[in-house]
């Protein structure tokens, strides 16, 4: 077997290690992901819709690292990670390092292809630093789209000594190729959140019926992940027990949210200024708490602190989103920063200002994690075992919210309490020195190999 490989027609589209850099082969993706939004929107047979797909995204393969002998756990998602665009791949990367740390070799398949992924970043170069780091993890194979999978497998049905699969919607894609070409490998399903939990609060609050039935057709999805794979995985204990009252003959355990520890000294609450939330966009719960919150929280805030700046972050922001710098200027909507150090260490408040979603979120705890106090509401904490007045500030009006904020900015001994209780309960429960071993222990109640040397070089 050639030590990397490729589909030949992206060879001449793309090439085999890189991506096309220059304009007109840049403005080639955009246009057949162009092209792609387009003929979903049309009413033709799904079959069709998959022709064209195919013909305008060709899949990929690569060995990174020629073994023989290693059976690397095989992680699948719908996109490679961007740990620095959202809490979901974020979370991922950490996964992906604590495995390899815990003596097991991982290989990664995207059920995006590669060239559809490239085009929907600003620039190839973004995106082929984003390869770039996955395979220095380092990465035995690197698989994007089903079709690339498909021919891999049926070849190598052995190859995989488990295979991790992220989100239902993924589950449901490549169930069918892994029950005709691996059946024996044992699965394992990471719910990430209880998608149909969120839609149905979401339905809830809107009153939209399409959205209710749309939280149907999840649970319906998900309890068919969980029925035909060998491990799920819910983001937290609340979870699992919503999870298991449906579906109580499901083998469920719990991995949830893990942050680097941060050693350096937290800045005091005197050099700090401004409010901070962060969230990528294309998460529908981020967009509706940040309206809600610069509509109906935020004019509170400003009577008694005029002066106060609100900072958004986060990728994909929609007209509504922008348009509030427009209309406020003390309201700075960044879009995606890539080094969130700087806003961490400088401004004061961090807020979660969350009326509907699932799962536990990956804002706070980073937030936490940083030593930047937290004022969310039940949802925002929801998983985590948080602890009102301590670890954080929890409360759903308006009213309140905007009271335990204004408390922040102007109480220094209150703000030090929270950033140090907070930042001691993330650290305790979601520091990633624990990770290894929790991965050791996910993969060996399933019987997953780890035949790893560290010795193995990753690749170039």
């Amino acid at each position: 077997m050639n030590n990397r490989t490729s589909d030949d027609n992206l060879k001449k589209l793309s090439g085999v290690q890189t991506l096309p850099k220059n304009q007109i082969l840049r403005r080639s993706l955009q246009i057949r992901s162009e092209i792609s939004e387009r003929l979903a929107q049309f009413p033709l047979p799904w079959k069709i819709k998959r022709l064209f797909h195919h013909f305008l995204f060709p899949p990929y393969s690569e060995i990174c690292i020629q073994d023989d002998v290693s059976l690397p756990i095989l992680f699948i998602g719908p996109n490679l990670p961007y740990p620095d665009r959202g809490g979901t791949d974020f979370r991922l990367f950490h996964i992906l390092k604590g495995t390899i740390e815990a003596g097991y070799p991982i290989s990664f398949f995207s059920i995006y292809e590669r060239d559809l992924l490239a085009a929907r970043l600003e620039t190839t170069d973004q995106f082929l630093q984003y390869e770039h780091s996955m395979r220095q993890l380092p990465l035995f194979h690197l698989f994007y789209g089903i079709r690339a999978f498909r021919k891999f497998l049926k070849n190598n049905p052995e190859a995989f000594s488990a295979i991790f699969i992220l989100w239902p919607k993924s589950v449901q894609t490549v169930m069918p190729t892994i029950k005709r070409y691996g059946p024996s490998i044992p699965i394992i399903y990471d719910m990430v959140d209880y998608h149909a939990r969120r839609l149905k609060r979401e339905g809830e609050l809107l009153s939209d019926p399409k959205i209710l039935a749309k939280a149907k057709e999840f649970q319906a999805i998900e309890n068919e992940a969980a029925r035909t794979t060998d491990l799920t995985l819910a983001i937290s204990q609340e979870e699992k027990d919503l999870f298991l009252a449906d579906n109580p003959a499901t083998n469920i355990d719990v991995l949830g949210n893990f942050f680097e520890p941060v050693t350096d000294p937290i800045p005091t609450p005197d050099n700090r200024a401004g409010l901070l939330f962060i969230g990528s966009f294309v998460h529908a719960p981020n967009t509706d708490g940040v309206l809600w919150f610069a509509r109906e929280i935020y004019p509170l805030i400003r009577k008694i602190c005029p002066t106060v700046q609100f900072h958004i972050v986060g990728g994909d922001p929609p007209p509504e989103i922008r348009h509030l710098s427009s209309k406020e200027p003390d309201i700075v909507v960044h879009g995606w920063v890539p080094d969130l150090t700087e806003l961490f260490r400088s401004t004061r408040v961090f807020v979660a200002p969350l009326r509907y979603g699932a799962g536990v979120k990956g804002k706070v705890g980073l937030a936490m994690s940083q030593g930047l106090p937290v004022v969310t509401t039940m949802i925002g904490a929801e998983g985590m075992g948080l602890t009102s007045g301590s670890d954080c500030e929890i409360v759903d009006s308006p009213e309140d919210f905007a009271r335990k904020t204004i408390r922040l900015l102007s109480d220094a001994d209150h703000w030090s309490r929270i950033s140090r209780h907070g930042q001691q309960h993330a650290n305790k429960n979601s520091s990633t020195e624990a990770l290894p071993d929790r991965m050791r222990q996910i993969f060996e109640s399933i019987g997953a190999s780890r035949p790893y040397s560290p010795s193995i070089p990753s690749s170039s």
